[in-house]
């Protein structure tokens, strides 16, 4: 980016945005969301089988009272919100730290 340009390259899909509409690792609005959504999709897979985990060694290992139900499932349901943020962090933070989400297009020459 040259000092006082007002229009740059997106860091991810190599399209040209204005400055101000640019976040501050220079990626557009769209590639922001579509970061966010891949890191969400990886959130839940990891959070479901996280519980998944959980719940059968629950079954497996411990016995099943009545009086311990309200317990077990708020220990399924913090276990599912905890890994899945974490997750979503993981991937958000990994696919920002790459620089780009989306390989930029270039002409293939002929051969």
């Amino acid at each position: 980016m040259r000092f006082g340009a007002s229009e740059t390259n997106c860091r991810s899909c190599q399209q040209l945005y204005p400055v101000s509409d640019l976040d501050r690792y220079l990626w557009c609005p769209g590639c922001q969301k579509a970061v966010r959504k891949r890191g969400a999709i990886w959130g839940v897979i990891v959070g479901l089988l996280a519980i998944l985990g959980v719940a059968t060694y629950v079954w497996l290992n411990l016995t099943l009272q009545s009086r311990f139900l309200a317990f077990y499932l708020l220990m399924l349901a913090m276990t599912y919100l905890l890994t899945s943020r974490i997750a979503h962090a993981i991937v958000y933070g990994y696919y920002r730290s790459r620089g780009g989400m989306i390989e930029p297009s270039s002409p293939q020459e002929p051969e």
